[in-house]
């Protein structure tokens, strides 16, 4: 558990670490520093040197699957917060909830889960039935990675300046969420208390 922890604080302490300028430059580079997401003083935040060694196609996947994970841990977080709150007939910390949740509940989820990713993958994934067998899960040539046409309330910019900063308020706000689930998940694992719990004490 120990590990578990120190492993947590270690990679959200790696967040805040400035990164490297001796990098190489290169054309990869300069349409890596391009992308949405990235914010002074640190710039854009490459720590691993991932963008390095990744083309176009794969930096793309990345930024693709960064902006999923930070949609569902937004999701999360709201999730741990409302869940905990506002208690029915499933009570105790949100770590708790999941045994507790009846069948139906699952059933459900799995059927919208596995909608929204149909979904998701019609309409910025390339056939894999149109794809090599050495290069599998590739997007489509203009899609955007993130962008789903779904827009329900209008809020999308038509500016492009506009939009270039909602996208980084967008990734920004998806990485603190991805930070603050993995937080409330080892909090409420280390010591059985909900998160409102830890205020009141």
């Amino acid at each position: 558990m120990k590990f578990f922890l120190a492993s947590l604080l270690i990679g959200s302490a790696a967040a805040f670490a400035p990164a490297s300028t001796s990098k190489a430059t290169t054309a990869l580079q300069a349409d890596a520093s391009g992308l949405p997401g990235a914010l002074e003083p640190v710039g854009f935040f490459d720590p691993l040197g991932f963008a390095e060694k990744a083309d176009d196609a794969l930096l793309k996947k990345y930024r693709e699957a960064e902006l999923t994970h930070g949609r569902v841990a937004m999701l999360a977080t709201v999730g741990f917060l409302a869940g905990e709150k506002v208690e029915g007939q499933i009570t105790g910390p949100a770590i708790t909830h999941i045994p507790q949740v009846p069948t139906e509940f699952w059933v459900a989820l799995i059927a919208s889960i596995g909608a929204a990713e149909q979904f998701r993958a019609e309409k910025g994934w390339v056939d894999p039935a149109d794809t090599p067998i050495d290069s599998p899960g590739q997007l489509l040539a203009d899609y955007t990675p993130g962008d789903l046409g779904f827009d329900p309330l209008g809020l999308k910019p038509e500016d492009p300046a506009e939009f270039f900063e909602m996208q980084t308020k967008e990734l920004q706000n998806g990485r603190l969420a991805m930070l603050a689930a993995a937080g409330f998940l080892a909090q409420e694992a280390a010591d059985g208390k909900g998160i409102f719990e830890h205020f009141s004490s």
